[in-house]
């Protein structure tokens, strides 16, 4: 089969029943799933949820383990988990995506005895309304963790909202204003830290989230576009017969054909829940990138704070051999699938984070707009009111733009020299020449 086996196992049985414009989204799933299993490989060794801690415990734990992390770039436990954000039109397919994994009863990923005897993976579709501390919990009177938040109860396993706004929502509720602060941190490095009046909630956690959002409901803003992997799926009018058309010929399936597809998820299911065991209990010794993921990586089109998220598909892609092979450091080098699933995710990605881009740019091309008025207007239109992520948002989108200048006008009159934004190339060439320096070296 190659080393993609399983992700061309998992392409045919969309195929077989009958799914629309996936074949470049299932792959990056299946690499979710392969990071998933490295990040329990690197830190679950550090579990917060020991049965012998009567405050936090989660009996059975398949990904528990003793063995000693074995990626620590720039001496820090690193993060390799691939959480999905989909954007698309209603009907486009989203909730279908994060069903066919993680459905109830009939989920590829899915298992009953998960939560009670440890076997396979835990799996759960959220909540379409949840609350701050039903996400990351709260304390009682006298200190002690009240509930089951979901971010603890998931700890290792894979939690899907059809609609992940309301996350993002819940944050504007008076009782959840710290939903934002608390997701991004837990969707970056696991941790949740929350000190309250009677007592501390304190833990860490490594679920791995799914969620799809319709495009006027995108926010990306405070770093929410550095944690997600963004897969985009367009609706045209022949994409939405194409969708009729496949809706038949799912109604019209004979009995064989489904007794075949229950049989391939089956076969699925056990695929990565052996993968699992087999990881967990024959892990590699360090891991390795080839220059050839280098070399790609260090392209022009992929901003600096992406770079990650691509090497963990990368990670996520190699976990997924056809054959394990542990005891030894794992290579992470380009074949072609990589290469053609690496570009496919990035033009998606380009093609949602750029959309902000392009709107300031066609509004305020050729004009020259001071720095705080522009920083209004982003925080207006992109970032939601919040002034301090449209300061971010500007330096990580508008500042590596060559057609985008910042320069203080020389005045003789007095008063304090205001930064004025340029959009639009500039008639200074040296300020093009440092302006091409600077998009260089980073």
């Amino acid at each position: 089969m190659g080393m993609n086996g399983i992700i061309k196992r998992l392409t045919d049985f969309t195929e077989a029943n009958h799914y629309i414009d996936v074949a470049d989204k299932v792959p990056i799933f299946a690499c979710s799933i392969g990071a998933h299993i490295f990040n329990a490989i690197n830190k679950c060794s550090r579990c917060d949820f020991m049965p012998n801690n009567p405050e936090f415990s989660i009996p059975n734990c398949p990904l528990r383990h003793e063995n000693p992390p074995i990626y620590t770039p720039m001496s820090q436990l690193a993060d390799t988990r691939i959480h999905i954000l989909m954007r698309g039109e209603k009907g486009s397919g989203k909730s279908m995506l994060i069903n066919m994994f993680l459905s109830e009863g009939t989920g590829l990923l899915y298992s009953k005895e998960a939560f009670e005897s440890g076997l396979g993976f835990r799996t759960m579709m959220g909540p379409n309304s949840i609350t701050e501390a039903g996400m990351f919990g709260s304390v009682d009177e006298d200190g002690n963790i009240v509930g089951r938040p979901l971010a603890r109860d998931m700890c290792g396993g894979f939690l899907g909202f059809e609609e992940s706004s309301s996350l993002t929502d819940a944050n504007k509720k008076d009782h959840s204003t710290d939903m934002k602060n608390q997701l991004l941190t837990s969707l970056d490095n696991g941790r949740v830290q929350k000190a309250m009046r009677s007592g501390w909630v304190q833990y860490n956690t490594r679920y791995t989230m799914w969620g799809g959002t319709q495009p006027a409901r995108l926010e990306m803003e405070s770093g929410l576009d550095r944690r997600f992997f963004i897969i985009d799926i367009e609706m045209t009018a022949d994409k939405e017969m194409e969708y009729k058309k496949a809706q038949q010929r799912q109604a019209n399936m004979t009995k064989e054909q489904r007794v075949a597809l229950a049989n391939e998820s089956y076969y699925i299911r056990e695929w990565f829940s052996t993968r699992m065991y087999e990881a967990i209990m024959n892990p590699p010794t360090g891991v390795y990138f080839d220059d050839s993921i280098a070399e790609w990586i260090e392209r022009p089109e992929v901003r600096s704070f992406e770079a990650d998220l691509f090497r963990r598909l990368a990670i996520g892609y190699t976990m997924l051999m056809d054959k394990w092979e542990g005891g030894k450091a794992m290579v992470v080098k380009m074949d072609e699938h990589l290469h053609s699933l690496l570009e496919s995710s990035l033009i998606m990605r380009r093609s949602v984070m750029d959309a902000d881009v392009r709107l300031v740019k066609d509004s305020y091309w050729m004009q020259d707009i001071t720095k705080s008025t522009l920083l209004k207007e982003v925080s207006r239109i992109i970032t939601k009111g919040d002034y301090t992520a449209a300061k971010r948002w500007i330096d990580d989108n508008l500042v590596p733009q060559i057609w985008y200048h910042e320069y203080t006008p020389s005045s003789k009159g007095r008063g304090r020299k205001g930064v004025v934004c340029r959009i639009g190339p500039t008639t200074d060439p040296e300020q093009t020449k440092q302006k091409w320096g600077a998009i260089n070296e980073s």
